[in-house]
């Protein structure tokens, strides 16, 4: 279960929890009052209760439902890793994309060769698609630090989505070059199992993403890698009884 689920299911739990309690309180004041108002005016006149509390009743499914409608949208939105898998380049770049750059570049002039810098700004264009771009940054990054692992497993990304996903002899060679100088490298293995997956070797993809959480030098989300190494094992099932069947 992710932080974003658990955030929102709190969330919807205590609002839920509020509402109960203000419909409880709003139905024994109506209560009170009938018994007002038929002391005071006789058992003549009074407040129907039933029909009040049915009234009550259906504001409260209502603004129910909706916290729940709104919170599951919410999740499917922006929570769901089922969904990693199908994710498609956007080539047009929001203006928060372009802000990251334009800081990014900002930071290049004025620390020219900072690995850190650098990383940051090919990080960046990768996030907006330009790929070309962040090879031209790793490029002058790998200049400065060849055996960089980081830059060599972001370039060898690069080099793949550029390509149009397709794993050729030198994207290879790249790949090759920074697994040998770190096994566990992050942006290597991640690219290695999405290719997998994506070309229906889910085994591979399951092996490169356990890889992953050995990784004790970088950071990354460790729910989504469980998550896609469940959901990768629930195919490789369904795979492996198609073909016994």
């Amino acid at each position: 279960m992710n932080t974003l689920l658990i955030c929102i299911s709190l969330i919807l739990f205590c609002s839920l929890a509020f509402l109960f309690c203000h419909h409880y309180r709003y139905d024994n004041e109506v209560a009170s009052l009938e018994k007002e108002v038929g002391h005071f005016f006789g058992s003549n006149i009074s407040i129907d209760s039933n029909d009040t509390q049915q009234h009550n009743n259906y504001y409260f499914g209502s603004i129910g439902l909706f916290i729940i409608s709104v919170s599951a949208l919410l999740y499917l939105t922006i929570g769901s890793y089922e969904k990693l898998d199908s994710a498609q380049v956007d080539y047009n770049i929001d203006y928060l994309l372009v802000a990251d750059i334009n800081k990014g570049l900002k930071l290049a002039e004025d620390n020219p060769g900072d690995p850190v810098v650098l990383l940051g700004l090919a990080q960046s264009y990768i996030d907006g698609g330009l790929y070309n771009d962040a090879l031209a940054t790793l490029e002058l990054l790998l200049a400065i630090d060849a055996q960089n692992t980081e830059a060599l497993g972001l370039k060898a990304t690069s080099m793949y989505y550029r390509d149009d996903r397709v794993m050729n002899m030198d994207t290879s060679l790249v790949i090759a070059r920074a697994l040998t100088l770190h096994h566990e490298e992050l942006n290597t293995r991640l690219l290695l199992a999405n290719d997998a997956y994506l070309n229906g070797d889910y085994q591979k993809a399951i092996n490169n993403w356990e890889i992953v959480l050995t990784n004790k030098k970088q950071i990354f989300n460790r729910d989504a890698i469980n998550y896609a190494i469940n959901k990768s094992k629930g195919l490789l099932i369904k795979a492996k009884s198609a073909v016994d069947y």
